[in-house]
């Protein structure tokens, strides 16, 4: 019992990251009676790698936690036995099922060598899907970003792989991505914001858990990706490689009809190889890029010329060492650094953003981890993981100006640019393997101290809203049109900031001004500290019992208790009235239970299923905002003008036609971690030739997600058609709204107060019960291994989702608490049908031929409006067209004025008869079909036994379907449902929508 004190001793004081679920070899160990064979000596060795000793327990049993996914031999001894040896392959994330019988015979006998193909995982009910290293080497992957190919796995079903995640657009603590067990995820912001980079060639496999990871997994109420770097071996091996692209192979974007300008070129190389022979080992990898291309941006000012195209450099370094070491027969070590960064000269928010919206982009990461795994005892292993890593983001405006809304077009700066924000995170982690009897038990704890610091200085600049829209005016009898309009407000184009007519006293005193359009806008500045301090210290412990009841039935069995202590701020006290967090979320206990059944005992058919809890990863984000902008640390004031007293958008206070007044959007005062409740059943066949197919129906039902509600109320929320009397109180029968708006705290108990002078808008984060999502779907896939020089995979998901909330930032149409229920809708994530398949064939000659084809039936999109809203309706996603109006159909007489035309199906339009207005359906737009077919032919010549040079070109697109990724989803414009161009090589536009492609690429290898 001394050794097991000790250890949990450790397992108390130790702490750490996400760990990649477990990679292991387990099994049992007979006679040919099938009697069990106790105290048997098994070494496992890795092949070119290292060797693990371990023996049987009382029940025969054996376990070799925590290793490299990869080849392996396992060798089993035992006295008065023929020793055997058997030969078995894992991928990441399984643990494969290598029993053995023993022969009677003398250990002096010759050895039995036996090759198994552990296909089916018969020990884990988890639905996972794997990209072998195969799939890595083979596959086209266009850019070169390995996370392209979570495609292939079922329940992946996105069309394009955005900032390296494999979920959509609502992925708010939905995912997290590991490498050798250390978590690795940016977490600052949004999961799309970026993630880090790692080169394809620096990468051995990865695995993409889609539904009900086990225990020692937390911190994700979606997807979990866990990462597997490559290693050194007994021998030498390296590569040097180039890929290459030119415009001049390109097509052109259905769309805008025109070949963006590119020059890509992607180099690099690896070595690896021994320090000293079947004891240290080391792994080296570089991958740059360079790459000159044009990005599309198509300004809306009057007399602009359209599609216009501007250069664009982008460079991306990533690089990766690791060294293993195999100290002793009992202890195995290894260290690993890599890191990446990323920088973008010049890009654009929005596809279709004016030029002088221009920002430079940075991303940078790196990662500095060390591992300890010391057997204790056969039946006792103890790993220990403790690493470093920081991620930093920068977004800069190229041109410093104020952002000024005419109409919908927005000229200037982003409003919320310059962002400079950083992670730093350590992870300290433990975990034990302790083996007893039937059960394979898996304990751990693990610490995280993340700090978030950064700089976010929204609105510093100056922004003006409401603006009238750039438009043909006639003064003093003469006519001018909208591009002259457009040329007198800049005579020098937007990007020349120094020469924006903001009043009448430059070029012509009688054309329009930017002051006079924005006369009756509203102005905000922005001022005070912006800077970001936010300390987080993350807590995780899990037990996990792997239990085998029955030589067929095998019972997965977890909790785990996450605690976020930080995260919400509790220590924030605002002089202002406002209510935020005051207590940490410490509820966070995620039961899971899972069984497998091997139906006939051969290994080949396996059912399973299970149930279980998971906590979401809180983005800091929210915590950030409510941190700045909160009324107090800085101020976000804004004024209205009047035609009387124009706005001085130059200095805008310093004659203020009213008091100024602020926008905040702190924290709720009840936050709680969202979480998701998976269930899924399944089974897993063995097919003839080397095929495995498996289906599994997968539902996940997530609650308290996050939604922003503006506590700026001006309706009762039980009862629209009560309003408020001047004293803030809800009276029956009285109509009156709030003078200036705002809210304000109320002494009197059960008051509801909302009158006050310092604030417009409270958009607060709220995560009430009735904001979620529901996932249900069917999730197959077939896998054909190498056979006769042939691969091949399939992966089909039918499913559909929908949710209440898009992410953190949405607001729901209604204001409401009780209105969230009228938003639940397909979320924009919802595809019905989603189609990967793949397959590599290697000819005679050297010769070789691969290929992915992917099929998408089209995503959901936001609907958006261009028409007034409503007072104390949200101003985003905000889909009221009409007040008390009934909708026309495109074409038709207005009967009799107000009226308006709304193009999308009038099935999606509703009356709601408690406000009056007419509303159109959440995300009721539906883009195109997708279809993509990616091709690589490849010629390989062997030189000597030693070296290999391969050549080869790849085709993206290659029969050149018309893809696209955004539409015009404004519900009253003619343009409504019209795609937007893809060319672009901009931040946030995937690779997958554009038009056909040609690279061609050379290695040399060794």
């Amino acid at each position: 019992m001394k050794p097991i004190y000790r250890v949990f001793l450790a397992l108390l004081l130790s702490v750490s990251a996400l760990h990649a679920q477990q990679t292991g070899i387990i099994g049992h160990v007979t006679d040919a009676q099938g009697a069990v064979i106790a105290d048997a000596t098994v070494e496992v060795r890795q092949v070119g790698g290292t060797i693990i000793n371990t023996k049987t327990n009382a029940d025969g049993i054996y376990q070799v936690p925590s290793l490299t996914a990869g080849d392996y031999v396992v060798t089993v001894r035992a006295p008065n036995f023929t020793t055997v040896q058997v030969k078995t392959s894992m991928l990441i994330g399984q643990t494969p099922t290598v029993d053995v019988v023993l022969p009677i015979g003398s250990t002096t006998e010759s050895v039995i060598v036996r090759a198994e193909d552990m296909a089916v995982d018969t020990t884990s009910s988890t639905v996972a899907g794997n990209i072998t290293p195969d799939d890595v080497r083979n596959l086209p992957i266009n850019g070169r970003n390995y996370m392209q190919l979570a495609t292939l796995v079922p329940g992946v079903r996105v069309n394009a792989i955005v900032n390296d995640t494999p979920l959509g657009g609502a992925n708010s603590g939905k995912f997290q991505i590991n490498l050798d067990g250390l978590q690795v995820t940016q977490n600052t912001a949004d999961a799309s914001f970026g993630q880090p980079r790692f080169s394809p060639d620096a990468i051995s496999q990865f695995q993409i858990i889609t539904n009900r990871f086990d225990a020692t997994v937390g911190r994700s109420a979606g997807v979990a990706v866990n990462v597997q770097s490559k290693t050194g071996s007994n021998d030498i091996h390296g590569s040097g490689f180039g890929y290459f692209r030119n415009d001049a192979f390109n097509a052109a974007d259905p769309v805008v009809h025109v070949v963006t300008p590119l020059s890509d070129q992607q180099y690099g190389g690896t070595f690896g190889g021994p320090i000293r022979r079947e004891k240290l080992w080391y792994f080296g990898s570089y991958e740059g890029e360079h790459q000159s291309s044009g990005i599309t941006s198509s300004p809306l000012l009057p007399g602009s010329a359209g599609n216009l195209v501007f250069p664009q450099i982008l460079t991306v370094n990533e690089y990766l060492g690791r060294v293993d070491y195999q100290a002793s027969g009992k202890d195995r070590i290894y260290g690993r650094v890599n890191g990446f960064n990323f920088k973008n000269d010049k890009t654009f928010s929005s596809g279709t953003a004016d030029p002088s919206s221009a920002y430079y982009a940075t991303r940078g990461n790196y990662t500095i981890l060390g591992d300890w795994n010391r057997v204790i005892h056969t039946n006792l292993i103890n790993e220990v993981h403790g690493g470093y890593s920081h991620f930093q983001w920068e977004n800069l405006p190229l041109y410093t100006s104020q952002a000024i809304t005419f109409g919908a077009v927005t000229v200037g700066a982003p409003y919320n640019y310059p962002q400079i924000f950083n992670q730093n995170v350590q992870h300290y982690r433990d975990d034990v393997y302790y083996l007893i009897g039937k059960h394979s038990l898996k304990f751990g704890a693990e610490f995280i101290h993340s700090s978030n610091t950064g700089l976010f200085q929204q609105n510093l600049n100056g922004t003006a809203s409401g603006c009238a829209a750039i438009a043909a005016k006639t003064v003093n009898g003469v006519s001018y049109t909208a591009a002259q309009v457009a040329a007198d407000l800049f005579p020098n184009g937007t990007t020349d900031v120094s020469s924006w007519n903001y009043t009448n006293s430059t070029t012509n005193p009688t054309h329009t001004s930017i002051n006079s359009l924005c006369a009756l806008g509203t102005f905000t500045q922005g001022s005070g500290n912006f800077n970001i301090s936010l300390p987080r210290s993350q807590i995780g412990f899990w037990a996990q019992d792997d239990y085998r009841v029955l030589s067929r039935l095998t019972l997965n069995l977890g909790i785990r208790y996450d605690n976020d202590l930080g995260i919400f701020d509790t220590g924030m006290k605002l002089n202002n009235g406002l209510l935020t967090p005051q207590n940490n979320d410490n509820h966070q206990f995620a039961p899971r239970v899972g069984f497998v059944y091997d139906v006939a005992g051969s290994g080949k058919t396996v059912v399973r299923g299970g149930a279980g809890m998971f906590f979401a990863d809180v983005a800091a984000n929210q915590t950030i905002d409510s941190q700045i902008f909160n009324g107090v640390t800085s101020l976000q004031q804004s004024i209205t003008g009047s035609t009387a007293n124009p706005l001085n958008l130059q200095s805008p206070f310093a004659n203020p036609t009213a008091t100024p007044r602020q926008a905040v959007q702190p924290l709720g005062p009840y936050v709680s971690t969202p979480y998701a409740l998976q269930v899924s059943a399944g089974v897993q066949r063995e097919l003839p030739f080397r095929t495995i197919i498996t289906a599994d129906y997968v539902h996940t039902r997530v609650y308290h997600d996050w939604i922003r509600l503006n506590s700026n109320l001006l309706q009762n929320p039980a009862n629209p058609q009560f309003n408020l009397n001047p004293s803030g109180k809800y009276v029956a029968g009285t109509t009156v709204s709030c003078p200036t708006g705002g809210v304000m705290p109320d002494t009197t108990p059960g008051a509801f107060n909302v009158c006050a002078q310092a604030f417009t808008n409270v958009n607060q984060f709220f995560t009430p019960n009735e904001s979620g999502a529901i996932y249900d779907a069917l999730q197959m896939g077939l896998r054909h291994s190498l056979q006769h020089g042939f691969t091949s995979g399939l992966a089909y998901t039918y499913s559909r989702l929908k949710d209440s909330s898009e992410s953190p930032f949405y607001y729901p149409n209604k204001p409401f608490v009780n209105g969230i229920h009228d938003e639940w809708a397909n979320g924009q994530d919802d595809q019905r049908h989603t189609l990967t398949a793949t397959g590599d064939f290697a000819w005679r000659f050297g010769l070789s031929l691969s290929g992915l084809f992917h099929y998408g039936s089209g995503n959901a999109f936001p609907t958006t409006v261009n028409t007034t809203q409503p007072t104390g309706y949200a101003p985003s996603y905000n889909r009221t067209f009409a007040l008390n109006t009934t909708p026309i159909a495109p074409g038709a007489t207005c009967p009799a004025a107000p009226c308006v035309t709304v193009y999308n199906n009038p099935a999606n339009n509703y009356l709601d008869t408690a406000t009056g207005y007419y509303l159109t359906k959440r995300d009721a737009l539906y883009g195109r079909n997708i279809y993509r077919m990616d091709t690589r032919l490849q010629e390989s010549h062997q030189i000597n036994d030693r070296f290999r040079a391969i050549v080869a070109v790849e085709a993206f697109n290659l029969f050149n379907h018309s893809n696209y990724g955004n539409y015009n989803g404004i519900v009253t414009l003619p343009t409504y449902g019209t795609p937007a161009a893809t060319t672009s090589a901009a931040t946030g536009i995937p690779v997958e929508w554009r038009p056909r492609s040609l690279q061609f690429l050379a290695r040399f290898e060794f």
